[in-house]
């Protein structure tokens, strides 16, 4: 059981590893960097606005802000325990971005190609693009059952599409980093999920249900009032 429940996420967790080694190769670094080159060819006074929107918007001082606003209104609803399943799926997430950094210590593009200074000297993966399908897949998560989640996913999608395209505009990110970024991040929040039964040990007795984190709440809440 606990293998069937790893296998996604342990999957994701390798293919990052080894697209990582690869992505470090000189010859994936050239074809990488002609890349990026080919995007930069695309630079306006617009994009390149909404791209420093986007850095600024998920950049880490903003996602620790917005982990912890989203924990708080979910908690203020009665939904503690969504609160803190959504926390950890965003965190953990978007943690692994850090975790592969400091495995890989891929150096970024030149700073010649680069429109913004960056803190820290990795590349891969994208710290912006994993936290921003984190935060995507937790509010597919919470939306999931619902009239809003085709909606969601919609607008997640583009989203992630544009902060990938965002890091490769500002000559921060290669296209290599943007894709171990889609494999990080949903390995991260994928192993949350598996183990949602655990947190929910953890927080309370009654299960925690993709878009029902709510009534999963309110139903523990009226379990507990009934045991005083």
């Amino acid at each position: 059981m606990l293998f069937k429940r790893l296998r996604l996420p342990a999957l994701l967790v390798v293919a990052t590893g080894l697209l990582g080694v690869v992505a470090r190769t000189p010859v994936v670094t050239q074809y990488d960097l002609r890349a990026v080159e080919a995007v930069e060819t695309l630079r306006t006074p617009a994009l390149t606005a909404i791209a420093d929107g986007l850095n600024i918007a998920f950049g880490p001082v903003a996602g620790v802000m917005i982990v912890a606003l989203l924990a708080v209104t979910l908690a203020l609803m009665g939904r503690a325990r969504t609160a803190v399943l959504v926390t950890l799926m965003v965190t953990v997430g978007w943690a692994t971005s850090s975790l592969f950094k400091r495995i890989i210590a891929r150096p970024r593009p030149p700073e010649a190609e680069q429109l913004v200074h960056q803190i820290g000297h990795d590349s891969f993966p994208s710290g912006h693009v994993t936290l921003t399908l984190s935060l995507v897949i937790a509010a597919g998560f919470l939306a999931y059952g619902t009239r809003r989640f085709r909606l969601v996913v919609s607008v997640g999608a583009v989203l992630v599409a544009a902060q990938a395209f965002a890091r490769m505009y500002l000559g921060v990110h290669y296209p290599t980093d943007v894709i171990g970024s889609l494999l990080a991040g949903t390995a991260g929040t994928s192993a949350v999920i598996a183990f949602r039964d655990s947190v929910d040990r953890w927080t309370g007795r009654t299960p925690i249900s993709p878009g029902l984190g709510g009534l999963a709440d309110r139903r523990g809440s009226q379990d507990a009032a009934g045991d005083v």
